[in-house]
This record gives C-alpha cells, sequence and structure tokens, in this order.
C-alpha cells in the first residue's frame, strides 16, 4: 500500500478530511452513501504507481463531520472544492459511485474548467422518482426508532451489494456494513434529504465537453444499466462499460474489473494530456 498522507480542513461549519497517496497526474476519488474513501482503497492501490490520488471522506461520513442543516450536492460540491483549493489542485479527472457521481454532476454545473475528464459509477443522472422520495422517507421514519440505524444500514449492506459478492464473497458485505457505523443518525437524516433534493442532471449532460468513462453494474437497482446509458446518449464524448456480477457498490465488489476499466480509460483519455498540479503545501 502507497504511503498515505491525510488531509484535512474546516469549510462551511464542518471538518473534511482527505487522504492522499500515489504520484503523478491527480485524480479525484468521492464515495458511496453511507461508507467513507476506504470505499476506493482495493481500487486505487492499483492505479497510485502512476496517479496522484485523493480520496475525500464526503461531509457526515467516516472523518468529516456533518455539520448542520442538509447535505444537499450543492454543498458536497463546495466541499470537495475547497479540499482541491486548500490541496493546490488546480485540474483533476474525477471519480465518483452513487453519491459521488451525484457530486460531480453539479461540480460540473459549478466548476467545469477543473475537470479534466469523469468516470461515473453506479450515479444516474436523473433525479430521486416520487416513489423513491417516499422510500427514503419511510427509512429516515424508522431510522429514528431504537436501534432503527443498525437496521436501515443493514438494509443498505444488503441491497447496494449485489447477490454475487453476498454470496461468494461475504467479507465485501461485513466490510462495506463495518464502514457505514461511522455516520451519525444526524448525518444520515441529512444526505437522505439531499438525495431526495438532487436536481435532474440529464438536461446538462450535452454541456460536459469533457471525456467520460460510464461504468455500470448488471446488479444494481437503484442506477440501472439502462439509466446509466442515458449518459452516453446524451453527452458528446462518453463511453459505456457494463460489469454484469455487480451492484451498486461495484468499485467495492470488483475492485479488479472497476480498476481496470478505470485505469485504461485515464491512460488514455487523461494521463496523455495531463499535468501535475503544483506541489501542495501541507494542511
Amino acid at each position: 500500500m502507497p504511503t498515505k498522507v491525510p488531509l484535512q480542513i474546516e469549510h462551511d461549519g464542518a471538518r473534511l478530511f482527505a487522504i492522499t497517496l500515489g504520484a503523478g497526474p491527480d485524480v479525484v476519488l468521492l464515495h458511496p452513501t453511507p461508507v467513507h474513501h476506504a470505499f476506493w482503497l482495493p481500487v486505487v492501490t492499483q492505479l497510485a504507481d502512476r496517479y496522484r490520488l485523493t480520496l475525500v471522506d464526503l461531509r457526515g461520513h467516516g472523518q468529516s463531520s456533518a455539520g448542520t442543516g442538509t447535505i444537499t450536492m450543492a454543498r458536497l460540491a463546495e466541499d470537495v472544492h475547497a479540499v482541491l483549493a486548500s490541496s493546490g489542485i488546480q485540474r483533476a479527472a474525477f471519480v465518483g459511485c452513487s453519491i459521488g457521481t451525484y457530486t460531480l454532476y453539479e461540480y460540473w454545473r459549478r466548476y467545469p474548467e477543473q475537470m479534466a475528464a469523469l468516470v461515473c459509477t453506479c450515479g444516474k443522472p436523473q433525479p430521486d422518482s416520487a416513489a423513491n422520495r417516499d422510500t427514503r422517507r419511510e427509512s429516515m421514519q424508522a431510522a429514528q426508532q431504537p436501534g432503527g440505524l443498525g437496521k436501515f444500514f443493514d438494509r443498505m449492506a444488503d441491497t447496494l451489494i449485489g447477490p454475487t459478492a453476498r454470496q461468494h464473497h461475504p467479507e465485501v458485505r461485513a466490510a462495506a456494513r463495518a464502514m457505514m457505523d461511522t455516520v451519525s443518525l444526524q448525518a444520515m437524516l441529512a444526505v437522505q434529504q439531499g438525495l431526495m433534493e438532487r436536481p435532474d442532471s440529464v438536461p446538462m449532460l450535452p454541456t460536459v465537453h469533457v471525456p467520460i468513462c460510464v461504468v455500470a453494474a448488471g446488479e444494481d437497482q437503484s442506477s440501472t444499466p439502462p439509466e446509466m446509458r442515458v449518459i452516453v446518449d446524451q453527452a458528446p464524448d462518453a463511453e459505456f462499460h457494463l460489469v454484469e456480477d455487480a451492484g451498486h457498490y461495484a468499485p467495492f465488489e470488483q475492485p479488479h474489473k472497476v480498476a481496470s476499466l478505470i485505469g485504461e480509460f485515464l491512460d488514455r483519455k487523461y494521463r496523455p494530456h495531463a499535468t501535475c498540479s503544483p506541489t501542495r503545501k501541507a494542511l
């Protein structure tokens, strides 16, 4: 494992944490909810020989505090921008999964000049449907009952991780479930509210003029392959890849397959044109 360098800043009422590892052109990775930056470690160990990787704990996850109020995609995007500004990163490739990908859509709206390439994993551009919002509200209410938060995380682990991994690699489910316990009830509720409020990103896709790698998962019921394929239909420079035997946490379930897809894309579309950011200042 390459040496991990911790980063910590204060922004918008929250303490934000990230780590960097590796050397080369900058790549920023944003995890799904309700886990944290360690979600990406099985993937990035295969990329750190040629990229400098920044793994952010999103607000309310891992070692980043939640602050107060709803954790919207806009707040997450501004948090990521603050981390990058403090780290001296001027331009990078960005990789997201689930809420990490939703944050990338918002980041493009705000800071497109900083984005050299995108990898959108298991994060559909469509907003929550009415049925999705109803389900979230019911889950939020149930989580506030005694013992409810643990039951909520149990359901998340059983639904976000695909049946192939749950059956053949139960340690994957166990590791993801353990990460979830770092998220407080307050943070979980704030994140779920933000997910319900996230905007429709489909109309924005034609404006994304940098290369996009779309990674969908065959067992993903939250961002299905047809929903993910809309990105390729709408964005001018996007390619589609399907990991058949994985669910919503595809990078954690099939890290070698996903790392190969991401690495090949970055080597072809990003690295030949990238320059490293200036030396980062210590935080």
